[in-house]
């Protein structure tokens, strides 16, 4: 069996499918945010404002190289983990990569509900900013794109659940 990536932006649902599909596929998942968080013993915002955003992919990168040297994982990523090209290589070769594909006005809702900072959202531009930029990368890194916009949770997995099936 191959390793799942699960990317896209923040507030996607990279982590919240990655649980439910390693409920349903009895894999492990590696939230690399919350790992991170677990091992520095600090909130992500926290680590960005000591450390810097170069040092954190820094940290993140080198985490997420060595956990996908193992297989049979369901990888709930961190939405810039396609900014390195090392990762990128990852999300191509090591698994098969889901982009969790969801509008910017979705995203900017589920943002301001949350009660949690979020080191590179200062306001509703930086979003939309953020995906524009982005976008392409992470196309370019997916083996299947699941526009999430109209789905459930339940419908998104059952989706990766089947693409994973046909191409394992």
């Amino acid at each position: 069996m191959k390793n799942i990536f699960l990317i896209g932006m923040m507030c996607s649902g990279k982590s919240t499918i990655g649980e439910l599909l390693s409920k349903k596929l009895s894999m492990s998942v590696i939230d690399i945010d919350y790992d991170l968080e677990q091992l520095m013993d600090m909130s992500i915002t926290t680590i960005f404002n000591e450390y810097g955003e170069k040092r954190f992919r820094l940290i993140e990168s080198t985490y997420f190289r060595e956990c996908s040297k193992n297989d049979d994982f369901i990888f709930s990523t961190g939405g810039g983990i396609v900014l390195d090209s090392n990762n990128q290589n990852i999300l191509q070769t090591r698994g098969i990569s889901f982009f969790l594909d969801c509008n910017t006005t979705i995203l900017i809702d589920r943002l301001n509900k949350q009660n949690q900072a979020r080191p590179l959202y200062k306001n509703d531009e930086d979003v939309i900013s953020l995906y524009n930029n982005r976008r392409n990368l992470y196309k370019r890194c997916s083996h299947h794109i699941i526009d999430t916009n109209a789905l459930t949770k339940q419908e998104i997995v059952i989706k990766i659940e089947k693409l994973y099936n046909e191409n394992n």
